[in-house]
């Protein structure tokens, strides 16, 4: 029964990694609070699935550090960062779904989301019959509709800030990516609600016609986020869609709202 509960409060426990240059590629270290939250609990075995592709989890073995306390991600780790093309830079969202199971979301240098169902189907297309292909698509389509990853992929995005993201106070701006606005129907919206370390922040949002559509950028109140948590270049910003909002009201209503958490340049986490 204790271990039913601790399971129940890991589950949906979110954390992430980034792909660091001379980083192990062996090894990946999980985060101290996480480790602390397992409790006595011995994790020796997890299964890493990656968000939206469909195929069999990975077993990864899981070891403490016996010097350090540390706990890792250990034998299985170098195989699957391998078989999908990790590289340095990239930002992993590791969520607990419980029973020593990850879903793992994979931002790459683009700053979005890596769709591995497309590269997937993209390989296997060359090797079976269009009707086999149709199947297999309606298949995966099924498959991730019933899980919901397609609004997991794009409730979430990473940005690694860069000089124009802190000018000063009047020029501060943070480009939200296509994808995601889109989504999200930011051309709707009016601003939105920053939360980080238990408190909120709202910003304004301003919207610009480019060639390739509207752009949405966070504006005013931007540069107080920033302020306030010391953010600096170098530092990656995680933002999740905690709460939609109603656009019914118009949008304008302080009811759609991102939960942010910073990996500084330094190693260093706010969340």
């Amino acid at each position: 029964m204790e271990d039913q509960m601790a399971n129940l409060r890991l589950t949906d426990f979110e954390f992430f990694r980034i792909i660091l240059p001379g980083s192990s590629k062996t090894k990946l270290k999980l985060p101290y609070k996480f480790a602390r939250e397992l409790g006595d609990r011995e994790l020796r075995e997890a299964r890493l699935r990656v968000a939206g592709e469909g195929r069999r989890p990975w077993d990864v073995k899981v070891f403490d550090d016996d010097v350090s306390g540390d706990v890792y991600l250990g034998r299985g780790w170098q195989e699957f960062a391998r078989a999908h093309d990790l590289r340095d830079g990239h930002f992993l969202i590791f969520r607990y779904d419980g029973a020593a199971a990850f879903t793992v979301t994979v931002f790459d240098e683009t700053m979005c989301r890596r769709d591995y169902r497309r590269h997937h189907d993209a390989a296997e297309s060359g090797s079976s019959s269009s009707s086999d292909s149709s199947d297999a698509a309606a298949a995966a389509a099924a498959t991730a509709a019933a899980e919901g990853v397609g609004d997991v992929a794009l409730s979430q995005f990473a940005v690694t800030l860069r000089q124009c993201n802190l000018e000063d106070k009047q020029a501060q701006y943070l480009n939200v990516p296509m994808e995601f606005q889109e989504a999200h129907e930011y051309a709707r919206r009016e601003k939105v609600v920053l939360r980080m370390r238990g408190e909120a922040w709202t910003v304004r949002l301003k919207h610009s016609r480019r060639e390739r559509g509207q752009r949405t950028a966070f504006r005013y109140g931007w540069h107080r986020f920033c302020v306030d948590n010391g953010l600096a270049v170098g530092d990656t910003c995680f933002f999740r869609v905690l709460r939609e909002g109603d656009l019914r009201r118009g949008g304008a209503a302080d009811d759609h709202v991102l939960k942010v958490a910073v990996r500084k340049a330094d190693g260093t986490t706010l969340e």
